[in-house]
């Protein structure tokens, strides 16, 4: 009986030098979520420019706040053809030229959409399926998006 409880002693004080020596090296900051920041972009200098506008800061196509996102409203054709278009500000400065990671940034009508902002930052399309007035909303966050709806 005696052996049996100093192997298990042993075998006790083992297992206790291997965790200690493996919770020295542990830096749990590793394991802990990174802080998320918030996006703090002043979308209400910044436009819808694109194909339909041809690419100009017009006062009509700059974003309002509507309670917590930002919104314009435009008149689109269904003709079949998609209208490229980005976020940008009067001068495209990186902080606030938004659009896709990449060449794929096509939208569809009410689904939201990952909004990228950067120097290297390609368009966005929309192809309307109705000729009619469409809302385009910005809603910022940690994920700022994009949605579109018809009108």
């Amino acid at each position: 009986m005696m052996m049996k409880s100093i192997k298990l002693i042993g075998t006790l004080s083992i297992a206790a030098i291997a965790l200690v020596g493996c919770s020295s090296s542990l830096n749990i900051r590793e394991y802990l979520p990174l802080p998320v920041e918030s996006d703090t972009r002043d979308y209400s200098s910044m436009y819808l420019r694109g194909v339909f506008n041809w690419w100009e800061a017009d006062a009509k196509h700059q974003l309002r706040l509507l309670e917590s996102n930002y919104i314009v409203d435009i008149e689109l054709i269904a003709d079949g053809q998609p209208y490229d278009f980005k976020l940008a500000d009067a001068v495209y400065s990186s902080e606030h030229n938004c659009g896709s990671l990449s060449s794929l940034g096509i939208l569809t009508t009410n689904e939201a959409f990952t909004l990228h902002c950067g120097a290297a930052i390609y368009n966005l399309q929309f192809t309307p399926s109705e000729t009619g007035t469409y809302r385009f909303t910005i809603s910022p966050g940690v994920t700022p998006s994009i949605t579109i709806s018809q009108l």
